[in-house]
């Protein structure tokens, strides 16, 4: 991009947000929260396909509806029949608080040719969106990794929720048709019809389905190597989030994974510390949010394990 291309996507970028974003102990609005979020989740396919729920409390209820049975009944001429209740619930969250720290040197600050803060703003943006993603991936809070143990992830909360029925073990088998039919029969019908399941898993194992797939002389297989068709396996699409474990995989809709962000977001910045003098930083940025993951049904999801390493 040109210089002058740089200044006018800088000036878009400042038009979203006031001077006050990075500014000591700036909160962002509603308005700023909604356009900084709706950015994450730009830079996502995954943020975008699963659910975001902005809260503004660090802990309460999600209200949920449940996808329930069929409503259909029959009546017969001047008869009646009895009403249909919907199974709803709610869904417990407790938000934690997590710290995006950026250090900001002088070299750095006078390669930006304009709007430093703007451009700034961007890498908070790509960053929270990967780190995002990967937490919810790979959060653990019995983790002895200090990123892992920010935050329980989907898989974390499936492991905990979720029936014996809803759970597969591909017994150290490679990632094949059988795993993917074995998920789809494990999910009650009811969320098949209602819902549009995916199968989440890691690029490498995606990866390596599509080598099984063009490894055999088969349409599907000619098509991938010719036209670099992607596998859809009984028709579901396969989902892979940054981080995702190689030996586990989900079979659900990207609706009934949650990630919860408080509203209460704030931006905080410095130029003024003894560490930035001696250390030759020109500037400290740090971002403070409160962030959970959750599962809307969970019978709504399968979960499988011990697949073979790619």
């Amino acid at each position: 991009m040109s210089a002058d291309g740089t200044r006018a996507a800088n000036r878009t970028a400042m038009e979203k947000v006031s001077s006050t974003d990075f500014s000591t102990g700036a909160q962002l609005t509603p308005e700023q929260f909604e356009d900084f979020m709706s950015e994450v989740r730009e830079r996502s396919t995954v943020l975008q396909q699963a659910r975001m729920v902005p809260v503004t409390a660090e802990s309460g209820q999600i209200p949920r509806v449940s996808v329930g049975s069929r409503l259909l009944r029959s009546v017969s001429e001047g008869g009646s029949t009895g009403k249909n209740s919907i199974s709803s619930g709610d869904i417990p969250y407790a938000t934690s608080k997590v710290s995006l720290p950026w250090e900001q040197t002088w070299e750095a600050t006078n390669e930006i040719i304009d709007s430093p803060e703007a451009t700034v703003r961007q890498l908070f943006i790509q960053r929270f969106g990967a780190d995002l993603e990967i937490l919810a991936s790979v959060g653990d809070t019995g983790s002895a990794n200090a990123f892992e143990q920010i935050e329980d992830g989907w898989l974390v909360r499936a492991d905990a929720r979720l029936s014996s029925s809803n759970e597969v073990d591909h017994q150290s088998a490679a990632v094949n048709k059988t795993l993917f039919s074995d998920m789809r029969t494990a999910m009650p019908q009811r969320f098949r019809e209602r819902q549009t399941p995916v199968y989440v898993m890691s690029d490498a194992q995606k990866q390596a389905y599509k080598d099984y797939l063009t490894d055999r002389s088969t349409a599907a297989g000619d098509a991938m190597l010719m036209t670099g068709d992607e596998p859809t396996p009984f028709g579901a699409e396969i989902v892979t989030p940054l981080g995702w474990p190689d030996d586990r995989a989900l079979f659900t809709s990207m609706e009934n994974l949650l990630y919860i962000v408080q509203d209460d977001m704030r931006v905080k910045s410095t130029e003024d510390s003894e560490r930035n003098v001696m250390n030759d930083v020109e500037r400290i940025y740090n971002m403070l949010a409160k962030i959970d993951f959750e599962i809307g049904q969970e019978e709504g999801v399968v979960s499988a394990s011990n697949i073979a390493a790619p």
